[in-house]
C-alpha cells in the first residue's frame, strides 16, 4: 500500500465500500482509536467536520449568550462540546452561560475543563475566582485572580486587569471584617475623687 494511503486512508471514493484490512491500515485504525480513547481527538476530528462551521456555530451561540438567550446558547454550546470536547472555548463558554443562568457548580466544573485544555486562559481564572468570590471561598478566589495576575504581568488584559481589582476588593472586605471582629477596647478608668462636669 502507498504512503499516501496510510494517511488517509478513507477517500470520499471508499465511503461504503469495504476496504482491505491490511497491516498498515489495521494499524491507522488502532492509533485513531487509541487517540480517540484517551481524549486526544474528537468526533468532529473523527467525522471531519469543518472546523469553520464549527466556529460559526459557536458565534452564533455567543450572540444568543450575549443577548440573554442563554437556554438557545446553552443547548448550542452543549452540543459543540458533543461534537469537539477538546476545544477550550466551548468550555469557557458554557461556563458563562452557566454562570449567567445560576448553575455555578457546573460553570466551576467547565472552567475546570477549560482551564485543563488550555492553562493560560485568563478568563478561566476571573470567572471561576467570581464564582469563588460570590460563595465566600476566598481562599480559592485568591488563588485564581492570583493565576491570572501572574499570566499578565505587563497589565495588558482587561481580564487580568479585572482580577486585580477584584482582588483589592477582596482585601478591603478582608480587612474590614477583621476590624468589625476585633473587641472594642474599654476607655481608661477614670481617677478616683476627679469630676467631670
Amino acid at each position: 500500500m502507498p504512503l499516501d494511503e496510510t494517511r488517509r486512508p478513507f477517500e470520499e471514493d471508499d465511503r461504503g465500500r469495504v476496504l482491505d484490512p491490511n497491516p498498515e491500515r489495521k494499524r491507522f485504525l488502532t492509533e485513531l482509536f487509541y487517540k480517540f480513547a484517551r481524549g486526544r481527538l474528537s468526533i468532529s476530528d473523527l467525522a471531519r467536520f469543518p472546523k469553520k462551521k464549527l466556529m460559526r456555530l459557536a458565534e452564533i451561540g455567543y450572540f444568543k449568550y450575549k443577548y440573554g438567550r442563554y437556554q438557545e446558547a446553552m443547548k448550542i454550546f452543549e452540543t459543540l462540546i458533543a461534537v469537539d470536547n477538546a476545544n477550550p472555548y466551548y468550555h469557557t463558554a458554557l461556563g458563562g452561560v452557566y454562570q449567567k443562568m445560576g448553575r455555578y457548580v457546573d460553570a466551576v466544573v467547565e472552567y475546570t475543563r477549560a482551564y485543563r485544555l488550555n492553562p493560560k486562559d485568563l478568563c478561566v481564572f476571573v470567572n471561576r475566582g467570581e464564582i469563588y468570590l460570590k460563595h465566600k471561598n476566598f481562599r480559592k478566589a485568591a488563588e485564581d485572580f492570583r493565576n491570572a495576575i501572574v499570566l499578565d504581568s505587563e497589565g495588558k488584559s482587561l481580564w487580568a486587569n479585572r482580577a486585580r481589582s477584584l482582588v483589592i476588593a477582596l482585601k478591603r472586605n478582608l480587612e474590614m471584617r477583621q476590624r468589625m471582629r476585633k473587641p472594642a477596647t474599654p476607655p481608661p478608668p477614670r481617677p478616683r475623687g476627679s469630676r467631670t462636669s
